[in-house]
């Protein structure tokens, strides 16, 4: 049989070792398989990163859990002492403001 002499290689006779049609498609569709199995593992991985995340924010062991209370409890006693309206009450190592003008330079000798 003549086949016509075109410029599409389709038309040339295939050598008998290549791939068949039904290879390429297989190879393909393990690809494609292949991509989505990889992306939804990295879905779930970023999945139960954020649900561990979650976890520990809303249930602390209770080391942490301690030590949020504390902190809780002192900024609890710093608004009520801020309530109180103490402002002329400091520490032991803060000077008068004017400590400089009348020489003395110790805490509370204004």
């Amino acid at each position: 049989m003549h086949k016509p002499a075109q410029a599409f290689v389709t038309w040339l006779d295939r050598p008998t070792d290549a791939m068949m049609a039904s290879e390429i498609m297989s190879a393909a569709q393990w690809f494609v398989v292949s991509t989505l199995v990889t992306l939804f593992f990295l879905l779930a991985c970023f999945a139960t990163l954020m649900w561990m995340i979650w976890r520990r924010t809303v249930k602390p062991p209770p080391h942490l859990r301690l030590l949020m209370e504390i902190a809780e409890e002192e900024d609890k006693l710093e608004i009520k002492a801020a309530k109180r309206g103490n402002e002329d009450v400091r520490d032991a190592w803060e000077r008068d403001a004017d400590w400089w003008r009348n020489g003395k330079g110790q805490p509370g000798d204004s």
